[in-house]
């Protein structure tokens, strides 16, 4: 990436020599194989498609181990991509606030109303398979929901037990996303005597899950200002991403041979009783790493597919957040309904097949609602008076560049 002294335009054109069409496809694919992770894992949990807590699928024993992995790769992904929309359209902020904001409710509003309304009519439908700990951990509450709209429900200063709305287990993650928001829009926007203390602060209250797993949200920030330099250097490319893809996939069988409980500390999350494997999610973190810049070095220099598979690429992408988000409820309400055995492949069809169409459903509302939110939270410039924003530490505005030019003539 440019200098700070780099005018903007400089900046935005290197930005996006940086993020190539064949990348971009790259990191699209990647956001769908960890959506499909997460998911996979789900179906591939009691009562879905297993008949005991304890008994397996015979096929899907495999892929559903990748869950959590796919989170941390989530949560490096995010690191990455806030840095390059500061470093390109998101440079003062309101226009970062105003597009976080917008990112993030225009998912969570519809999934919180979508699983209020599945958890009522399969509770209605079918109130036994509802009283199913692995479908409803704890009885809804206005706690959990009122906790999630705030993203607050991971925070441990509240002792809230990893509160979720209803069965919408997966929404423990976007705390620690929302968390992260904050405190790079702090770091990067704030002036850092008030920065720095306020975002230690937050973190504090977030908690030591969070506040643990915060540098594996930077490793990915850090990656796109570092990714062009690494990725010229790096040798082997094809090989590092082929190890790398095996480390990541091989991680996840490690607790199976070794106990690996954080050395006795205790680091919650999700429903609370469960304990995160911070070396399992920090070796994950660093092998995805090498695949990003082995992917950039091979990848920066590939041409577009053809228009119908890229737009099928950018499509899938668009709808990992509502997967993510809205999944769980519409599995939980369609193997409520299903008549089929839940270890049938008809069964694992037929719920799998309904979550699709409900998020292919809901995906253009979450995108229209993204860019509502955005157009009502984006003030309109005076056609008399252009605005002077305060831009954040990637680089000078166009008008603090002149005002330093001239200063040094």
């Amino acid at each position: 990436m440019a200098g700070c002294n780099a005018a903007p335009t400089d900046r935005r054109r290197q930005a996006r020599a940086d993020l190539t069409p064949g990348y971009s496809l790259y990191l699209d694919v990647v956001r769908c194989v960890a959506a499909l992770a997460v998911f996979l894992e789900h179906v591939a949990s009691y009562p879905f498609s297993r008949t005991t807590p304890t008994s397996t699928h015979p096929l899907l024993a495999f892929f559903g181990i990748y869950g959590n992995s796919a989170v941390i790769v989530f949560f490096v992904l995010s690191g990455y991509v806030i840095a390059y929309v500061v470093g390109t359209r998101e440079r003062t902020a309101w226009a970062y606030s105003a597009n976080r904001i917008s990112r993030l409710y225009s998912v969570v509003l519809p999934a919180l109303v979508l699983t209020f309304a599945f958890d009522a009519l399969g509770q209605w439908l079918n109130p036994g398979f509802y009283s199913i700990r692995t479908v409803l951990w704890k009885p809804a509450s206005w706690e959990g929901y009122l906790s999630s709209l705030f993203f607050v429900n991971e925070f441990q200063v509240f002792d809230l037990s990893g509160a979720v709305p209803g069965t919408n287990a997966p929404f423990w993650s976007l705390s620690f996303e929302a968390t992260y928001y904050i405190v790079a829009g702090l770091v990067l926007f704030a002036p850092l005597r008030y920065a720095l203390p306020l975002a230690f602060v937050l973190l504090g209250l977030a908690g030591r899950t969070i506040a643990a797993l915060l540098p594996l949200w930077g490793l990915g920030f850090w990656l796109y200002k570092a990714g062009a330099r690494l990725a010229e250097r790096v040798p082997f490319a094809r090989t590092l991403l082929v190890l790398s893809s095996l480390a990541i996939m091989a991680f996840p069988q490690i607790p199976s041979f070794v106990a690996l409980t954080n050395f006795g500390a205790y680091f919650p999350w999700g429903h609370g009783p469960f304990n995160r494997n911070l070396l399992l999610d920090y070796a994950t973190a660093l092998a995805f790493a090498v695949q990003m810049v082995a992917a950039r070095r091979l990848f920066s220099s590939m041409h577009a597919p053809r228009p119908r598979l890229e737009r099928l690429i950018r499509w899938l992408g668009s709808t990992t957040f509502p997967m993510y988000a809205m999944h769980y409820p519409a599995l939980c309400l369609f193997a409520a309904l299903s008549p089929f055995a839940p270890t049938s492949w008809v069964q694992i069809l037929f719920i799998s097949a309904a979550v699709i169409i409900v998020i292919a459903l809901m995906t253009p509302v979450c995108e229209w609602l993204k860019h509502a939110l955005r157009r009502a939270l984006t003030p309109t410039p005076s056609p008399r008076i252009a605005p002077v924003p305060t831009h954040s530490r990637f680089g000078l505005g166009v008008n603090e560049h002149a005002r330093r030019l001239r200063k040094s003539l």
